[in-house]
């Protein structure tokens, strides 16, 4: 058995695209303390979905592909690992996913 991924361009954009999306809506929940959190978690997004879309072959045959890309999977695996950094890295930082009270 060898490890071959086999995404086209088409599906390394959907995976940056979803990344970036993903980073950016995590980063606008709440308050992050770190600065670059957004980029941590569209990195994880992005192995995530290309660890779902290239290893869980049993959705390849009967859900959308897009150039390679397991649209499915990939969007499943990169929001569970995507949540799953970003509920770390709050912890870890001290951020919190709710905005701080308004003074009167």
């Amino acid at each position: 058995m060898e490890l071959a991924i086999n995404l086209g361009l088409g599906g390394w954009v959907l995976i940056a695209a979803g990344a970036l999306i993903f980073g950016g809506a995590a980063q606008l929940i709440g308050e992050p303390r770190a600065g670059l959190a957004w980029l941590v978690d569209a990195i994880a997004f992005a192995i995530g979905a290309i660890v779902a879309s290239e290893f869980i072959t049993a959705f390849q045959d009967s859900g959308p592909m897009s150039d390679g890309l397991a649209v499915i999977p990939a969007l499943v695996g990169g929001l569970v690992v995507g949540v799953i950094v970003d509920v770390v890295m709050r912890l870890v930082t001290g951020g919190t996913y709710t905005h701080g009270a308004a003074s009167a």
